[in-house]
């Protein structure tokens, strides 16, 4: 089905704009994508299309008229006015958030990346995406980190946020329970007491925590954590981003589960 828009006014546009707003995305249950890239792999990932909407369809996308999907055919100004960037590509989805719980995930191989009281939108996505290519099993955000859906979160996990099980708004104690009932340690990013973690082989099934750069990890899941590991600084530099830290953590997770392998 293809609908033309062009009123600024027309609810669906309004519906769209209020997505930038955690509590209208929460609301309706949905949240926006944009570009070429992005679009595609939500698409190509099985998560669900509420509809999508374009000043022009990329080359090789199907003819709307095909599909059973809803299409918005719109101006250059309502694009924009739904849209969250400020030089949009022209093509855009509402997709639905998934209905999954954190208590009914249960991987038997690889790293859990567990995020809390990061807010900074970037870093989250990019911890999303370096999870992606490291083979992680999954990411948890727990309460207080920025909102996984959140625009530029979704931007800058390149895609990658449809690649893996999410689960956004976890509690701590909900944490702990399901590591607990599935008998998957919990490690913690820590300065104090921490093991090396280029000496530290990870175990085939983990849950590592990385906490804010400001505060790092909460005490109360410092105190709950089976292992606490850090990365070795060899520089002047104190600290690192909590991305490129992240990552780095990640890699040595996927290395150790290579060489568990051999």
């Amino acid at each position: 089905m293809i609908y033309e828009i062009t009123s600024l006014k027309n609810e669906w546009v309004k519906r769209a704009a209020s997505l930038k707003q955690k509590k209208y995305r929460i609301r309706e249950g949905l949240f926006l994508v944009e570009g070429r890239r992005a679009v595609s792999e939500a698409r190509d990932s099985g998560w669900g299309i509420d509809c999508y909407f374009y000043t022009r369809l990329p080359e090789g996308w199907e003819e709307p008229a095909a599909s059973a999907t809803t299409y918005y055919h719109v101006t250059d100004a309502v694009f924009r006015k739904a849209a969250d960037t400020e030089d949009p590509q022209g093509i855009g989805a509402l997709v639905r958030m998934p209905e999954q719980k954190l208590q009914d995930f249960a991987p038997d191989k690889g790293l859990v990346l567990v995020l809390a009281g990061i807010q900074d939108p970037g870093n989250a996505g990019t911890l999303i995406r370096s999870a992606d290519a490291m083979g992680a099993a999954g990411v948890v955000c727990l309460d207080g980190t920025v909102d996984l859906y959140n625009p530029k979160v979704v931007r800058s996990t390149m895609g990658s946020l449809f690649h893996l099980p999410v689960f956004t708004n976890v509690a701590v104690r909900e944490l702990t329970d399901w590591a607990k009932a599935k008998k998957i340690p919990l490690w913690a990013t820590a300065l104090q007491g921490a093991e090396d973690v280029t000496k530290t082989t990870f175990p085939s099934c983990s849950a590592l925590i990385l906490g804010s750069e400001g505060n790092g990890v909460p005490d109360v899941l410092l105190a709950m954590a089976d292992k606490k590991v850090k990365i070795p600084m060899f520089g002047h530099a104190e600290s690192l981003n909590v991305a490129i830290a992240g990552s780095i953590l990640l890699f040595a997770a996927a290395e150790s589960s290579v060489k568990n392998k051999e």
